[in-house]
């Protein structure tokens, strides 16, 4: 398996725990506003997915395009080093939360730049996690 095919594999799985989370958080115990597939539900369709189809597509281009994020991921960690992987992982989630958050406030999206405390710190805590996740994944798939 190449760079691109380990990122992106490293990128999914840690997407899918991410999303399960997120959805655990958002309807069992009402701690975030915002599902992170209503990100891309936003930015792909225009609105919040609605019917069960919205749902399960922005779904899919969430994880997909978090799967892409690990793509990136994997390509920075190889020019830099690997030493401290996991943790360079949730320092990369972190700071690609910060630059999504800042082009969303900066953009007004709708709905997505009006959040609070909880939704804002979930969020951030849950995409902290992807990156954790990520680093591990690729840690395993990189020395073997």
């Amino acid at each position: 398996m190449d760079k691109i095919f380990k990122g992106l594999t490293a990128g999914i799985i840690a997407a899918i725990i991410m999303n399960i989370i997120n959805l655990i958080l958002f309807y069992n115990f009402h701690l975030t506003t915002i599902r992170f597939l209503d990100w891309a539900g936003i930015i792909m369709l225009g609105s919040v997915p609605q019917t069960i189809f919205e749902v399960v597509y922005s779904l899919f281009v969430h994880i997909f395009w978090t799967g892409t994020l690990g793509i990136a991921f994997n390509y920075i960690i190889t020019q830099i080093s690997s030493q401290g992987i996991i943790i360079k992982g949730g320092l990369y989630a972190f700071f690609i939360t910060f630059i999504f958050r800042s082009l969303v406030v900066l953009f007004k999206l709708p709905i997505l730049a009006d959040s609070n405390l909880t939704t804002s710190i979930t969020n951030t805590i849950t995409s902290f996690i992807w990156g954790l996740i990520l680093g591990v994944l690729l840690y395993i798939l990189n020395n073997n």
